[in-house]
């Protein structure tokens, strides 16, 4: 692993030139032309001086001769040419004709005695159009996901392998096998190198040998990469940029969980312990933490949040457009006089303000949060599900936290551990584990010198009613990049949007999740076009009250704010401001 860190700061293609020329792959050989992709109403674009398309035949001949290809530190263990397939039910999981590829890098035997590789999928499409997809994981990785190239946001209708790019997934090097009725989701994290390449040092690797078997099929190099995350994956291409800048030329980091550590934190610890303080008890003769309030008491909740903050965009129209001018006050919802709707309890109050106020050490330091008052937060307030705890439970007790806390009690590490030692934790390092959770999972540096330099781009964004990572965190972030280089500077590289009602990565029944963040990226790459705006659209299949409502998603720290006129159903009825 250490003999690559030097290319991965001197570029992709550098890069799949040494994994080549170290495996003795590429000389002399023969290659598949690229060509370009049929025009296609998501982003692509015709590579300059494309060559005419081979025929099949060949195609399908030079993709079996990739099987066995060496790559350092691994090699590929299949290549299979696969027909395209027209799924007229799931459209986004249809597929051209291509070549499918599986490999292995870095295979060994861990500390704890089991096996390990980073296991990877690339699928090569016939009638390339001569870029490069990274797809990004998603919860702690541990599984390939089939490399289609998914677009981010709600209700895609095609994917990216679809429209010509090369894509690849990985499992960032370990099996997590998703079972949260014990830790054996987490248990690679026992092993310090499987904790380092989950955490980062898989990108370089995987995009390496990823470039290194696009040269050997098709001649050249892609004209543009690209790294499309959104979750786990947006903490990926927030580290891409970061760390390893000269890999990708545009970056879409979705519900970004760039502070992973510290959102595990509030996401178990602090908000079990918050829920049990107000919680009924349950049958077990503890807490019920998964219903800290009844339907009534969402349902106020919900609606003082609109009461408070509909309005301010400028129209009452069941979101909240413009969270930087909604902070209610959660004990002004107390029940006074005599009332009993419409009002909390004075400890049911408290307890809303500080799940919104975020978690915090025992000095008052802020850990995570705040989080936006949006009224698509209600039911993670009031009835979160069980799974909600036991992932973050098990990352941040096996994952992010040093040395790692075995336990099968998932819940009972979320309701019983110290939140100030386990924040403490993330930063420790211990005997065998000589990088902290921070230092490996987490991407939070404003320091994007190097990337801005190179011309890369980056696009995040985030539901104002994710459970999982606040909106908040990320404006915030935002906020340090544009104090490090000025508005007009970072607006040039670097631009955050809010995404207001929607849930995490997509969904929603207050928001409009339905929108083309990679195509924007792509046209910010390709044509120097920087997004002022996205139209995002309200789906029937998220459960929205108005489907088919478009509405104007603004880069920070601009809003969307009702012109006084027009239809509140659609996006030219609104402006960023």
């Amino acid at each position: 692993m250490m003999k690559l860190q030097g290319w991965c700061v001197t570029g992709v293609a550098a890069a799949a030139a040494l994994l080549l020329t170290a495996c003795g792959g590429s000389g002399g050989s023969t290659s598949f032309a690229p060509t370009a992709a049929a025009p296609a109403p998501a982003p692509g674009g015709t590579p300059t001086s494309a060559p005419a398309p081979a025929p099949a035949a060949s195609f399908q001949a030079q993709c079996s001769a990739l099987a066995g290809l060496p790559l350092a530190n691994g090699k590929l263990v299949s290549a299979v040419y696969t027909a395209g397939v027209t799924n007229t039910a799931s459209p986004a999981s249809s597929t051209p004709d291509h070549c499918l590829v599986r490999g292995e890098l870095n295979k060994r035997t861990g500390v704890d005695g089991q096996p390990y590789a980073i296991l990877f999928e690339l699928r090569l499409p016939k009638d390339w159009n001569q870029r490069f997809f990274y797809q990004g994981g998603s919860g702690v990785d541990g599984s390939v996901p089939a490399a289609l190239g998914a677009y981010p946001g709600g209700g895609a209708t095609r994917n990216a392998l679809l429209d010509g790019y090369a894509v690849v997934t990985t499992d960032s090097g370990h099996e997590a096998p998703f079972d949260m009725s014990s830790n054996v989701t987490f248990l690679f994290a026992v092993d310090p190198q499987a904790r380092d390449e989950y955490g980062d040092k898989q990108l370089p690797l995987v995009a390496g040998s990823s470039q290194a078997v696009m040269k050997q099929l098709y001649g050249v190099q892609p004209s543009r990469s690209y790294f499309v995350g959104c979750s786990n994956g947006g903490r990926q291409a927030m580290v891409a940029a970061q760390r390893y800048p000269q890999l990708f030329d545009g970056i879409v980091a979705g519900a970004p969980g760039f502070r992973l550590t510290a959102a595990a934190l509030e996401g178990s610890i602090f908000r079990a312990q918050a829920a049990a303080s107000v919680a009924p008890l349950g049958t077990d003769g503890k807490p019920d933490i998964f219903n800290a309030l009844t339907s009534a008491e969402k349902d106020t909740v919900r609606s003082r949040i609109l009461a408070s903050c509909d309005a301010a965009d400028g129209v009452i129209d069941g979101m909240v457009s413009k969270p930087s001018a909604c902070n209610p006050d959660p004990s002004q919802w107390v029940c006074t006089g005599g009332a009993t709707s419409n009002c909390l309890s004075a400890d049911k109050a408290a307890y809303v303000k500080k799940f919104f106020e975020g978690a915090k050490t025992s000095t008052g330091r802020q850990i995570y949060g705040p989080w936006p008052y949006d009224p698509g937060m209600i039911d993670t307030v009031g009835t979160p599900a069980q799974l909600y705890y036991a992932i973050f439970a098990g990352e941040a007790s096996h994952v992010y936290t040093t040395p790692p806390t075995v336990t099968t009690d998932l819940l009972g590490y979320a309701r019983t551990a110290d939140l100030d030692a386990e924040y403490a934790k993330i930063f420790d390092v211990a005997g065998i584990y000589t990088r902290s959770g921070h230092e490996f999972t987490d991407a939070d540096s404003a320091d994007m010198d190097a990337f801005r330099a190179r011309g890369g781009k980056i696009l995040s964004f985030n539901g104002t009613a994710d459970w999982a990572f606040s909106f908040t965190d990320l404006s915030r972030y935002q906020d340090r990049v544009i104090a490090r280089y000025g508005r007009t500077e970072a607006d040039k590289f670097a631009r955050a949007f809010a995404v207001p009602g929607m849930d995490h990565c997509s969904g929603g029944k207050y928001g409009t999740d339905q929108f083309d963040a990679f195509g924007a990226v792509v046209n910010w790459v390709e044509k120097g076009q920087a997004p002022d705006v996205m139209v995002a659209t309200a789906r029937a299949a998220a459960g929205v009250a108005w489907p088919g409502r478009t509405r104007p998603l603004c880069p920070y720290p601009k809003e969307a704010v009702y012109n006084g006129s027009g239809s509140i159903e659609s996006a030219s009825s609104f402006s960023c401001r």
